[in-house]
């Protein structure tokens, strides 16, 4: 029974992620509507907004090329409404827009957020049909790549946070700008901070190389297929 749920727990946790993901996008679209609009390069507002993954946006004459369109997607996205209406950038001053680079920031976030449902859903896939073999080397490959994508779209996620409020710290009270720190010791702080990062990494490094050296994970997989 443990086994089983650990095979299901990536998917019901990837699905958990995705329906949080959408509250947290209809959260925006209410309090930091150009934080989202950014994301999605939106700039008129109106409703029936398509949403927009990859492209290239023209920062001269604000046009997006190369760019596929899921229609109706944004409005439903922020509204829960396919007809519903989406605030567009150019209805904030253009010293308030946060960086427009923020749409690639949240379309690699998304993305890797869909990896992670499409992986195990499609290892449960095949383990149920059992035509083929759900531990190939390609799967296993993909599922161990989950572990520093994950990483990666928290990262991303936090950078899109932080990078999409600007530039404000306070949203319409206070700007970065009036907030920055003029402490000298802010460097030194941060490289013993990367310091402690970097040690904790080569740690947790050779404690996974010992365990994984003492059991490797052909005999755990082997253990499994006995219990089952």
């Amino acid at each position: 029974m443990n086994y089983l749920n650990t095979r299901h727990s990536g998917l019901i946790l990837a699905v958990a992620t995705i329906w949080i993901g959408d509250g947290s996008a209809k959260f925006l679209a209410k309090v930091q509507p150009e934080k989202l609009a950014a994301a999605e390069w939106h700039f008129e507002t109106g409703n029936r907004v398509s949403l927009i993954v990859g492209g290239h946006l023209n920062p001269d004459t604000l046009e997006v090329t190369g760019a596929i369109e899921i229609p109706w997607g944004l409005s439903f996205l922020a509204t829960g409404d396919p007809n519903g209406t989406v605030v567009g950038l150019n209805d904030f001053p253009r010293s308030e827009w946060p960086p427009l680079y923020v749409h690639y920031l949240f379309d690699s976030m998304v993305g890797i957020g869909f990896y992670l449902l499409a992986i195990p859903v499609l290892f449960l896939t095949i383990n149920k049909i059992k035509r083929w073999n759900a531990y190939n080397r390609w799967l296993l490959t993909g599922i161990v790549a989950g572990g520093p994508l994950s990483l990666l779209a928290i990262e991303l996620g936090w950078f899109y946070a932080e990078v999409g409020r600007q530039p404000w710290i306070i949203r319409g009270y206070m700007k970065v700008s009036d907030a920055v720190t003029t402490n000298p010791n802010v460097g030194v702080t941060f490289w013993l901070f990367a310091a402690l990062y970097a040690l904790l990494g080569v740690i947790c490094l050779f404690v996974l190389g010992r365990l994984f050296r003492n059991k490797p994970a052909e005999m755990e997989l082997e253990e499994r297929r006995i219990i089952l």
